[in-house]
């Protein structure tokens, strides 16, 4: 997994976005949503700042195996 901030030039059309509102916009690759049941997003706040998770909740191997 990985985080950009930076998308001015960069194709975006094989993204699906999971979350989007006004601050902030999630995309994941179709790929990983062959095998992710849900995909959860966690900020924590911290002292010295705050982090965004997500967490890919695994499918059945049954899923997977197609």
């Amino acid at each position: 997994m990985s985080v950009d901030t930076y998308l001015q030039g960069k194709n975006l059309k094989p993204y699906k976005a999971i979350h989007d509102d006004e601050d902030m916009k999630v995309l994941v690759a179709p790929k990983l949503l062959n095998y992710a049941r849900r995909i959860e997003l966690v900020t924590r706040k911290k002292l010295v700042g705050a982090k965004l998770i997500a967490i890919a909740h695994h499918k059945s191997s049954d899923a997977c195996s197609r």
